[in-house]
This record gives structure tokens, sequence and C-alpha cells, in this order.
């Protein structure tokens, strides 16, 4: 089946997958946000409701490798409603069941493997209904709609949990989930009409993405791998995508960090700094994705990467609640930077759309998850401002494979230069 010109598709398919996105993100961060308050509600300690959510977001990351794959068996319109609709039953489900942590763990095992096959699903077909040279626009566009979601839905959630009774907080969350379900119709129901190349995209439409030294890289790769036994298919994959994907898993664990359990408390409101700095990741998300177009991505990366290391030790050591605010500010702006510039990386140095979503989209659900370990062992027995500041400093030491690769590329290519 021939594939229409992104040009003519691509703006509506993409509006489509954001809608979808949109109300898919809101359903997950409801449940993500409120899962460690609802714990302390209910009677549960901070370990455990920690716990809890690791669970919730390792359910995420074990269905992912298998989401290409659901695609390719069923399409990518029923895989995304069938995503979906696990969700939203997730939801209901602690509706009926009455022991504080089997429902609270049934909810989050339903809602994470849904929310696990949706991401990998959606964001594989955005690059596919994009142009080339606009695939880092159509990748921030699309982030920032996620990331928007999660600014409504996390503050919004945490603030409603509290005021309203349960069920009426899980019904709504269920809702959100299903309000998707309105654009899914214009989700092809093909792997072919989204990809045109089957199960595995080529690398090359992305070509326009990358920098010159980056190409270059990638073609001594494709060169090395023409050689390469299949023992060294790991050694390939890091070196590849290694380096682009820690130092961002590293930052969703301290997105999810500020999410989960919320800065602040004796200040104001948490939902009011969490919104602040969701709010300022998807003004850097949005901006970013377009940077990448025209800058080198990994000196975008790099800027993404400070401001969340100065975000995150700012907040560890101020006590104001504006200068608070102000940080937080600082951390979205470097969280949103973060995630557009490693996922157009992720997608112009993979070997297939399907391998760049799930590798980036497990890095972003591993970093969630580690935050409920982070925060439940650091809150409890550190306190909050070490915990900051330690993740400041994991982050930093977790940038430094992504340096290397850049400073070696940068005199490889230089000596090239000169040779030639």
């Amino acid at each position: 089946m021939s594939t229409p010109h992104p040009a003519v598709r691509g703006q509506p398919a993409l509006w489509g997958l954001m809608w979808i996105a949109v109300w898919g993100f809101s359903g997950f961060f409801l449940s993500y946000s409120t899962l460690v308050p609802i714990s302390l509600d209910r009677g549960l300690t901070a370990v455990t409701g920690g716990t809890l959510l690791t669970i919730m977001m390792l359910s995420v990351i074990a269905v992912q490798p298998a989401a290409p794959a659901l695609r390719q068996r069923w399409g990518p319109r029923r895989t995304i409603g069938s995503s979906l609709l696990l969700m939203a039953v997730g939801h209901g489900a602690s509706l009926v069941i009455p022991h504080p942590v089997a429902a609270l763990l049934v909810t989050g095992v339903a809602v994470g493997c849904g929310f696990g096959v949706l991401v990998v699903v959606a964001t594989a077909a955005v690059p596919a209904v994009s142009r080339p040279d606009r695939a880092g626009h159509a990748l921030g566009q699309f982030g920032a709609a996620t990331s928007a979601a999660a600014a409504v839905g996390a503050p919004l959630g945490l603030w409603f949990s509290g005021v309203v009774p349960l069920e009426v907080f899980r019904l709504m969350a269920a809702t959100c989930v299903l309000l998707a379900f309105a654009a899914l119709r214009g989700v092809p129901d093909r792997v072919a009409e989204v990809s045109g190349a089957g199960a595995v995209e080529p690398l090359e439409p992305l070509e326009p993405l990358e920098t010159t030294v980056e190409g270059e890289a990638r073609r001594d790769g494709a060169a090395r791998s023409s050689v390469t036994v299949s023992g060294r298919v790991s050694a390939r994959w890091w070196a590849a995508l290694g380096p682009v994907l820690l130092p961002f898993l590293v930052s969703m664990a301290a997105y999810g960090l500020v999410i989960a359990f919320g800065p602040g408390g004796g200040t104001a409101h948490p939902a009011v700094f969490i919104a602040t700095m969701q709010a300022a990741s998807v003004a850097g998300r949005w901006v970013s994705g377009s940077l990448t177009d025209r800058l080198d991505p990994t000196a975008v990366y790099t800027a993404g990467i400070a401001m969340t290391a100065a975000g995150l030790v700012a907040v560890a050591l101020v006590g104001s609640p504006c200068l608070l605010a102000a940080c937080l500010v600082l951390m979205g702006l470097g969280i949103g930077t973060v995630q557009s510039a490693s996922l157009v990386m992720a997608f112009a140095r993979a070997t297939s759309h399907g391998a760049a979503s799930v590798g980036w989209n497990m890095s972003f659900d591993t970093g969630l998850g580690l935050a409920g370990v982070f925060g439940g062992l650091g809150f409890t027995y550190l306190g909050p401002g070490a915990t900051f500041a330690g993740v400041a400093g994991l982050l930093l030491l977790a940038s430094i494979p992504l340096w290397l690769r850049r400073n070696r590329n940068l005199s490889r290519h230089r000596n090239r230069r000169q040779n030639g």
C-alpha cells in the first residue's frame, strides 16, 4: 500500500496523535502524581507508596519492548485503542477492591501497562508523518502536548484527589482517558500507513536531523555493524543510544521526584510548585524541538542538562516560596529541553523509529520509576535537600559519556577535514 506524502496527511495525523496523547498522558499523570499521597491518606508509609510507584513504572517498562510487535499484529489503531481501554479499566478497578495496597497495585499495573504501549506506538508514528527536515519540530509539538497534559494532570490530580471522594477522582481519571477515543478513527489501522516500511522503519529519512559530526559517526557505526557478529549487538546499542539516554533517564528521575513527592509543602500546596515546573517544561520542550532542527542537538541537550542540574541544586538550598518557584521554572525549562533533544538524537541514531521510541520511552519511564526509589528512601532517611542535590550530582555523572562521545567525534571530524 502506498503511503501519502507527509505534507498531505502529516498535520491532521499529527494533531490526532497529539489529541490522543493529551488525554492518555493526563489519565496517566492523574494516577502517577497521586499514588503516594493516596497511599499516605490510606495509612500506608512513604516507603510503601514509593514502592507501589516503582511497581507501576516497572509495568510501563515491561510492556514497551512488546509494543512494536503488538502494533505490527493488531495495527496502530487497535493497539492504541486497547491501551487506552486498559488504562480506563485500571482506574475503575480500584473502586471495587477494598484493600488499599491491592487497589493501588492493580490500578498502577493496569494503568502502567496501557500507558507503556500507548507512548511507544504514538511516539514512533510522529516522525513518520512529518517531513524529514521538520521532524524535530513535529517531535517538539508532540512532546509539548504530552508535557502540557502532564502539566495539567499532575497538579490537578494532586489537588482534586484531596477535595473529592476517591471514587469521584477515579471516575474523572477514567473519563480523561476515554476522551482520547474521539481521535482514534484518525489513526491508521495498518502499520504500512504509518511507517511506509513495514515493521522496521529505516534511519535514512531522519538524516537531516543530524549534524555533520553525528552523520559521520552514524555512517562509521553502520560500516562497523556490517562486520559485527551478533554477540556485539548490546555494545552497538550502547554506542549509539546509551550516551544519549543515560542523562535523560536521570533527568526523568528528577522530574518524577518533584511530581510524586512535591517540594515546598511547608510554604504552599505542592500542586503550585508542580504546576510551575510543568508549565516551564512545556515551553522548554516546544522551543528546543525547533532548535534541534537548526543547531547541534548535543549542544541543546547540554544546555538542558545544565539547567536541570542547576535547578535541582537550587531547590535543595532555597527556602523562600518565590525563590523555589523560580528554581522550578529553571528546572522545568531544562527538563523540557532534555526531553526534546534526547528524543531527536535517539531517532537520528537508532536503526528504526520503533527502536528509538522503545529506548526513549523505556528510559523516560525507568526514570519515573527510580523517582519512587529515590524519593521513598531519600525523603525518609536523608531529607529533601540532600535527595535533590544527590540527584543533581548523579545527572552530571550520567552526562559524562555523552560529552566524551561528542569530544571524540569533534576531534575525529577535525582530523578528517585536515587530512581531506
